[in-house]
């Protein structure tokens, strides 16, 4: 199995670092292959989504292109990232903007009339996120990301989405909590 995950946190102390590299350890470990595309700081960086006709969509790009062949290659997607304001980072709502694209996350076609064809369809996908709120005000609002993820991003391309993880309070948490949620984490990699 080939995962490949995205992280999508500024800062290199940001424990959304922690949390990437303890899945890819894990996964190596367990004989995977793994790979860890850091949207802040690799050499494939997008411009924010621009175009002014849709088939300027269609054009060649040789950075969407390389990122696409990894989301092809990878068997497992992971998504690493904080939550600010109740979403998340710019970047990686970009990222889904600028990748997800018609004609290789899903398709409309003449038979198609409400749902696209999902193109994406096999893959996996887990989520982890971090915040500074309790993680179960984001339930008790009706967790917009995680529907947003589960149902217009992910499943709306045939990705099925393992698992929705939200560590919280980390402002407040200690480094023996911060192990006890990397070692979750790990056993969710196993």
């Amino acid at each position: 199995m080939h995962s490949l995950i995205i992280t999508a946190h500024p800062s290199s102390h940001g424990f959304t670092h922690a949390i990437a590299q303890r899945y890819r350890e894990t996964k190596k470990k367990n004989g995977h292959t793994v790979e860890i595309l850091d949207l802040y700081r690799t050499d494939l960086k997008m411009g924010y989504l621009s175009f002014e006709e849709k088939s300027d969509m269609k054009k060649p790009d040789a950075t969407r292109d390389a990122i696409q062949a990894k989301i092809t290659a990878a068997d497992e997607l992971v998504f690493v990232f904080p939550i600010w304001h109740v979403n998340m980072p710019a970047i990686l709502k970009n990222f889904f903007d600028t990748i997800f694209t018609g004609g290789f996350a899903y398709q409309y076609t003449k038979w198609t009339f409400i749902f696209p064809l999902k193109l994406l369809t096999g893959k996996t996908a887990r989520v982890f996120c971090t915040c500074d709120a309790f993680s179960f005000l984001y339930w008790f609002l009706g967790n917009p990301l995680f529907m947003i993820l589960r149902f217009g991003v992910l499943g709306w391309c045939g990705i099925k989405l393992k698992s929705y993880t939200n560590f919280g309070r980390m402002r407040k948490q200690t480094p023996e909590t911060c192990e006890k949620m990397l070692q979750k984490v790990a056993r969710m990699a196993g």
